[in-house]
C-alpha cells in the first residue's frame, strides 16, 4: 500500500469555556486567510469537525511531506496564527497518523453536503424559483442541502485594491465555508450569451477542486451558452460538471415567471433534474471517498 497520508495530523482543540463558537469561526477564517501561504510549503488541506457532544473541535491537516509540515510550522505565518487562536484555546492535542486501511461501508450512507448557489443578484431576478425547486428535489434525493444566495455574500472583485474590510472578511468567510461541502449546484442566468459577473467573481474567490457541480441554466436557449462558459471555468478550477444539466428555455421561463405554472409541473425539466442529481450523487460520493483516502 502506498502511504499517501503519512504526514497527516489529527488536531483536537479544547476551547476555553464559552469560546467554542468563536474558535470555530476563527479557525474557518484562518484557513481562508492562510491557505495560499500554507500551500506554498506543501500543505494539502484541512477538514474541520465540530463535536456533536461537548465543545471539542477536530481539524485533520494533511501535508505533502514531513519536510513540508516542518517548513510550515517554522513559518512566521503559522506563529502568528497560533498567537491569534491562543486566547480561545484551553488545550491542543496533535497526533500524527499513518494510513492503515481505507474501507467502504456505513460511511457511504452519510448524506452528501450540497450547496445550492444562487448565481444572480439582480433586482427582479428569476433565479429564486429554480433555486428553491432544485434544492427541494435535492433534499428528496437525500442530499443535505444549504442554499447560498450571493446577495448575502458581499464579495469584492477579486484583487480589487479598493475592497473594504467587510468585503475582505466576506471573501475569506466564503472561501472557508466552501470546504464543508461535497458538491455544488449553481443557478446560471444568461445575459449577453454569458453568465453573470457575480457568479464568475464567486467562482474566482473559491477553492472548488475535486468537488462536482450541477448546473441549472435559464434565459435564451435555456441558458446553454452561459452554462458552457461555466463548464470551461469549472474545468480550470478542477471542478467536474455533470453531463446532464437543466435548461429552462423561454417557453418555460415566461409562464413560470408570470406564476401561470411551476417548474415542478414541467415533466421534461423534472427528468433533466433527476438525471443531473443522480450523476451528481455518483460523482460526489466517488470524490468524497477519494478525498478522505488522501
Amino acid at each position: 500500500m502506498t502511504d499517501d497520508t503519512a504526514h497527516t495530523l489529527i488536531n483536537t482543540f479544547t476551547p476555553r469555556p464559552g469560546m467554542a463558537d468563536r474558535l470555530l469561526d476563527l479557525q474557518l477564517k484562518e484557513i481562508g486567510v492562510l491557505r495560499a501561504a500554507a500551500a506554498e510549503t506543501g500543505w494539502l488541506g484541512n477538514t474541520v469537525y465540530r463535536a456533536t457532544e461537548g465543545d471539542a473541535l477536530v481539524i485533520v491537516t494533511r501535508f505533502r511531506s514531513e519536510e513540508a509540515k516542518a517548513q510550515w510550522q517554522a513559518s512566521p505565518e503559522f506563529a502568528a496564527h497560533l498567537d491569534r487562536i491562543a486566547p480561545l484555546v484551553e488545550t491542543v492535542n496533535s497526533m500524527p497518523v499513518r494510513l492503515a486501511g481505507a474501507f467502504q461501508g456505513a460511511g457511504e450512507d452519510t448524506p452528501l453536503r450540497l450547496a445550492v448557489i444562487l448565481g444572480s443578484t439582480r433586482e427582479g431576478r428569476f433565479g429564486d424559483k429554480p433555486a428553491i425547486w432544485i434544492a427541494g428535489k435535492a433534499r428528496q434525493a437525500g442530499f443535505d442541502v444549504t442554499v447560498i444566495d450571493l446577495r448575502d455574500v458581499p464579495l469584492p472583485f477579486l484583487g480589487d485594491p479598493a475592497a473594504t474590510d467587510a468585503q475582505t472578511r466576506a471573501a475569506t468567510d466564503f472561501a472557508a465555508r466552501l470546504s464543508a461541502f461535497d458538491a455544488f449546484l449553481f443557478t446560471v442566468a444568461e445575459y449577453n450569451h454569458a453568465p453573470t459577473a457575480v457568479l464568475k467573481n464567486a467562482l474566482d474567490h473559491g477553492d472548488w477542486s475535486r468537488r462536482p457541480a450541477g448546473l441549472v441554466g435559464y434565459g435564451g436557449v435555456g441558458g446553454a451558452r452561459a452554462v458552457e462558459h461555466v463548464r470551461g471555468i469549472a474545468a480550470e478550477l478542477e471542478m467536474p460538471t455533470m453531463q446532464a444539466a437543466v435548461h429552462i428555455t423561454m417557453s418555460d421561463y415566461l409562464p413560470v415567471s408570470k406564476g401561470e405554472t411551476q417548474l415542478a409541473d414541467l415533466p421534461h425539466l423534472e427528468r433533466s433534474a433527476d438525471r443531473m442529481l443522480a450523476q451528481l450523487d455518483w460523482w460526489a460520493r466517488a470524490l468524497r471517498t477519494a478525498r478522505l483516502a488522501g
